[in-house]
């Protein structure tokens, strides 16, 4: 039986809207661990990524035609949403014009944080996985392809043959991360030609990106940290090493992107990593997230001398006021200090923002706007608030504001939440205004066109220049 994981179809155009060159193209790590993880069980599976390739929802469809799989399974975040429904939709359909049936599963954050809301929402959707799936999806094509009872497979949602849908309850997240083994990005088209961090995001290429932890224990009111518990577990710093090294040998990886929100939230694992890179004079150059509130001069020094040369750190406002709204729990003078310390220790900052948060008005965009004048930031991503499916925000919005849920989940290409005391206009007026400010300071010019000199990055920013100066002047 024949198995088909797909990535959907996402242009970086509906995703980022006129600053789609400037996006990330990031290979999707979870399939790949799943299909490694099953192709090692020796089931017959085979991964599909149609965004890496820019297909359409009906190039996808054709594509999966040839293959005739007897189980496809999606990723299904919510900005997927409505092009799985249409995919499986027309995949029934032919399927079942030709006397033939197909197997529709999905997963990820949509999936576990709607739960049995899914299928009744989708009836293109036979069954979908609910958190974690490394365990879950060989449980699932074992019943499957063994005629097994699927009540037995805990962390699914499914039809039965009456066409009633049925949960199995949770099923324990992973305790020992390291327990998986390396996802096979072979099953991905070439890592070098088809992905790449964004624009802001690259020391050298080709570069590429990993997750190394999961959950969460913050309590931000925009996020949804708790899908995957509030516990955080990471991989060890030994098998870190492990995926660096797999990608620097077997791909010809030379900058790496660590995706994961919580990765410098274990100090001590973190300087155990980076002793290892030192030790081992890995050739290689890394940039992380972090949170303000994990970091200190200690854990720093270990980064920076391991090859670490920029951190993605979420700020989101510059306006005390606005950080206590959202429940974020750090301070505006925490911000200061923690900037200051990477200028001090010599590593680059990309600093992470939001406009149009809750309680969001004239005075905390100047505020927002001051900071960022002052603040020690070599790089600058400003996204519009947007509550979103499971997240606290979801629940209060309407103390603050007025939200439109059908204009999507696009946090970078237009505004959904629109605070009492702004207009949509004025917000994205605002972002272009704050953006152009900051990257057409001669500073922050001059560190790009020193990037421009590793030619093999330079298509990519060159891109990215020509995309934003589009997206800030156009009207």
């Amino acid at each position: 039986m024949k198995t088909l994981l797909i990535q959907p179809p996402l242009l970086l155009s509906d995703l980022y809207g006129d600053l789609a060159a400037a996006g990330s193209e990031l290979a999707p790590q979870g399939l790949c661990s799943l299909a490694t993880i099953a192709r090692q069980k020796h089931y017959d599976v085979s991964i599909l990524d149609a965004a890496a390739l820019k297909l359409t929802a009906d190039e996808t469809i054709q594509h999966i035609l040839e293959i005739e799989p007897d189980i496809v399974g999606f990723t299904l975040y919510t900005i997927f949403v409505d092009a799985v429904q249409y995919i499986t939709s027309e995949l029934k359909k032919r399927y079942h014009g030709k006397g033939k049936n197909i197997i529709t599963l999905v997963g990820g954050s949509h999936a576990t944080l709607s739960g049995s809301k899914v299928l009744q929402e989708s009836p293109s959707f036979d069954m979908a996985c609910i958190g974690e799936g490394e365990v879950t999806f060989p449980a699932i094509l074992d019943a499957i392809i063994n005629d097994k009872d699927l009540k037995d497979v805990s962390g699914i949602v499914f039809r039965d043959k009456s066409g009633n849908i049925d949960a199995t309850g949770k099923r324990p997240l992973l305790s020992d991360l390291d327990s998986l083994p390396f996802p096979d990005w072979s099953l991905l088209p070439e890592l070098k030609k088809y992905y790449r961090p964004a624009g802001d995001s690259i020391k050298r290429s080709p570069s590429a990106g990993l997750v190394t932890s999961r959950g969460c224990s913050g309590k931000c009111y925009f996020c949804f940290p708790w899908q995957l518990g509030k516990t955080i577990r990471y991989h060890s710093a030994s098998y870190v090493y492990g995926m660096f090294l797999d990608l620097i040998e077997n791909y010809g990886i030379r900058d790496i992107y660590i995706q994961d929100d919580t990765f410098v939230m274990n100090k001590d694992n973190v300087i155990e990593f980076c002793n290892i890179l030192i030790k081992e004079n890995v050739d290689v150059t890394w940039a992380c997230h972090g949170r303000i509130d994990h970091l200190d001069r200690e854990l720093l020094q270990s980064m920076k001398k391991s090859g670490c040369w920029q951190v993605s750190l979420g700020i989101e406002s510059g306006s005390n006021k606005i950080l206590k709204t959202i429940n974020k729990g750090t301070t505006v003078e925490q911000n200061f200090e923690a900037l200051n310390l990477c200028k001090e220790v010599g590593i680059d900052v990309k600093g992470l923002f939001m406009i149009g948060s809750f309680g969001e008005n004239h005075e905390t965009i100047e505020e927002t706007k001051s900071f960022i004048n002052k603040a020690y930031l070599t790089d600058f991503h400003m996204s519009f608030f947007t509550p979103l499916a499971g997240t606290a925000a979801i629940k209060i919005w309407h103390k603050y504001g007025h939200f439109d849920p059908s204009k999507g989940s696009f946090l970078t290409k237009s505004p959904s939440f629109i605070p009492f005391d702004l207009t949509e206009e004025e917000l994205v007026h605002f972002r272009k205004l704050i953006l152009k400010k900051f990257y057409l300071r001669p500073r922050i010019i001059r560190n790009y066109l020193l990037k421009l000199f590793l030619l093999r990055n330079s298509s990519k920013i060159m891109l990215s220049a020509v995309a934003f100066l589009k997206y800030v002047y156009r009207k």
